[in-house]
Parts: C-alpha cells; structure tokens; sequence
C-alpha cells in the first residue's frame, strides 16, 4: 500500500515536471517565433500598407515644449532614446475620434518599452481636452499646443497627422489622416523601430 502511494507521489511530481518544462519550451518557441517574423518583415512593405510616408532620408525632428494636462511642461527631447508617436488632433475632429481607440490599444501594447505617444492637441481648452480622454477612457500623454505652434513648425495642415521617431530623434514617417494602428503591421513597425536593448 505504501509503496503504491510513494508511486503515485512519484508519478504526480513527474507529472507536474513535465507539464512545466513543456511550458517553459513553449515560452521559448513562441518568443522565437516573434522575434523570427519582426526580422523576416519587410519594413517598406509595412509603411505602405499603414499608408505611411517614409521619410529618406530621416529628417531631425524639431525640439519643443508643450504643458501636458496636469499643467507640467513637456519637451520632445526629455524622450531621447525612445520611439515617439507624435500624434495632431482635436476632440471635434471625427477621424481623431475613430483613431483613438488605435493608439490606446497600441499604447497598451507598448507602454513598457522604449516608447511613448504624444497626442497634441491643437487649439483646445484644457478642461474640454481632459473631459474627451475621460469619456473615451483613453490614458496615453496629451499635450496642449493652444497657439498651434508646434502643429505650425512640423506643416500641419490637417488632423489627424501622425509622425513616427525613432530612437535617435529622427522623423522616419508620416500617417495623414486616420489609421487603424491595433494592427499587427503596427505592432510590426513599433518593434522594428524599438532599440535592439529594449526590443529583445
């Protein structure tokens, strides 16, 4: 009887082992097989099926400094080193509107890495900017260029517009008009665009 029962233990305890170590293998080839397909993209494939200007050569994106909604002072450069999703809007704008959702979800997706979203807003009132991101339940960083200065400085002339830099500073692309950015082309070229040390 005691030895059917230190049997059983046994075969339990190589039971759970082998239940762990498959997880931990699958882990492992489900982590290769990203990295495998994030390096197998073509990535001028990606920017045209966004419908994404790529910018070549890469052009300096210019600095500047905008309050954010709790009223601190924000400048694109305290974000060297990481990729920045610089984003034109306004809460009366319908397409901003459809978009949003997008860039929540890729915020969600990316708010541990190498990046950031920069929401500006052109134009607004703070309370009326603050009351939008409530409703629609959005949580990424917003900026209020209430002059349309900086909107001015990188050639805005409709919204939403989009500017994608990367990790040096550089404007790599351009998105006029509204996008769906859940995709995983999206996904694709947000981690192409990561610095290798944070990407891996």
């Amino acid at each position: 009887m005691r030895y059917k029962m230190k049997l059983r233990k046994r075969s339990t305890v190589v039971l759970v082992l082998l239940i762990a170590i498959s997880i931990v293998f699958l882990y492992l080839y489900l982590s290769y097989m990203k990295e495998k397909r994030v390096e197998e993209v073509d990535y001028g494939t990606l920017f045209s099926s966004l419908g994404i200007q790529e910018i070549t050569p890469p052009l300096k994106a210019p600095d500047f400094t905008l309050k954010n909604l709790e009223g601190f002072s924000v400048s694109l450069k305290d974000f060297a080193g990481k990729v920045v999703f610089l984003n034109f809007w306004a809460t009366w704008c319908g397409p901003c509107r459809d978009e949003m959702p997008s860039m929540e979800k890729l915020w969600q997706r990316f708010k541990e890495e190498a990046f950031v979203i920069l929401a500006v807003d052109l134009r607004e009132e703070k309370e009326e900017v603050n009351s939008f991101m409530k409703d629609y339940g959005l949580t990424f960083p917003v900026l209020l260029d209430s002059k349309g200065e900086v909107g001015s400085m990188f050639g805005v002339r409709a919204i939403p517009t989009t500017y994608l830099i990367d990790s040096e500073g550089r404007i790599v692309g351009r998105a006029l008009g509204a996008r769906d950015w859940a995709n995983e082309d999206a996904f694709d070229l947000i981690e192409h665009l990561l610095p290798e040390t944070k990407a891996d």
